[in-house]
Parts: structure tokens; C-alpha cells; sequence
């Protein structure tokens, strides 16, 4: 879901010409929170944020196709021994910034994926239609 906020961004990006411009939103973080994305969703709620923690925000891989209506975002997460174990991921916010920043887009997974374990990894895609 587009937030609020993310509109607001994606104008700034698309027609901002007075050096404020975002900056571009490839951040990806995670949260076990299941309550559905809301427009007015400002922050990720329950992000997980443990330091040092292999599941936290981090920059994903853009990747486009000339023409097409879709982006992609990807980061493979692996948990490590700072992570609180186990954790059933539920949703992904894609934010500008590496901490703090704009909510640009919530996703509520359609299927959780639970890790258990130091070690475990996770491959999230989130795909973004523009149109």
C-alpha cells in the first residue's frame, strides 16, 4: 500500500527541481506485526530493530525492465546471534533511509515466514507497480 506520506514522495521524486528531492527508497525492513497497512502509516509497527541483528533495514537490489510497469526490490536476510529467535515475519516497509526516513510502501505478506534459527535466511522481492 501507498502511504500517505509515500505520495508525497513520489511527487517530490518525480517533479521536485529545488534540491529537496528524496532520496530513493530502497530500504527494506521487517516486522511480525500483521495488522493491515494503513495510508496514514507513518513508521512500521514492531519493526525489527535489534542491533547488529541480521533482520534488520537494509538496503535491497533495484532491478527494472525497460518499459515494464514493475520494479523490484530485493535483500536476502540472514538471521544471526543478536536476532530474538524465533520470529515470524508478517510485513515489509520500504522506507528512503537506513533508519528513520519516509514510509513509502507496506506490504502485509501473503504467506508469514517464520525463522527459527541463527543462520536461517530470508529472500524478500517486493514488487512495485507504477501506473
Amino acid at each position: 500500500m501507498l502511504t500517505t506520506a509515500g505520495r508525497d514522495f513520489v511527487a517530490g521524486a518525480l517533479g521536485d527541481r529545488s534540491g529537496s528531492r528524496p532520496a530513493a527508497a530502497d530500504y527494506l525492513a521487517l516486522t511480525a506485526n500483521s495488522t493491515s497497512p494503513a495510508a496514514g502509516d507513518t513508521t512500521l509497527t514492531g519493526e525489527i530493530a535489534t542491533a547488529s541483528g541480521g533482520l534488520i533495514r537494509a538496503q535491497a537490489t533495484y532491478a527494472h525492465t525497460g518499459g515494464a510497469a514493475t520494479y523490484t526490490l530485493t535483500k536476502t536476510y540472514t538471521a544471526n546471534g543478536n536476532d530474538a529467535l524465533p520470529v515470524t515475519v508478517a510485513k515489509v516497509g520500504v522506507f528512503n533511509a537506513s533508519s528513520a526516513g519516509t514510509l513509502v510502501w507496506e506490504t502485509l505478506l501473503g504467506t508469514t515466514a517464520t525463522i527459527s534459527a541463527s543462520g536461517d535466511s530470508l529472500t524478500v522481492t517486493e514488487t512495485i507497480t507504477v501506473s
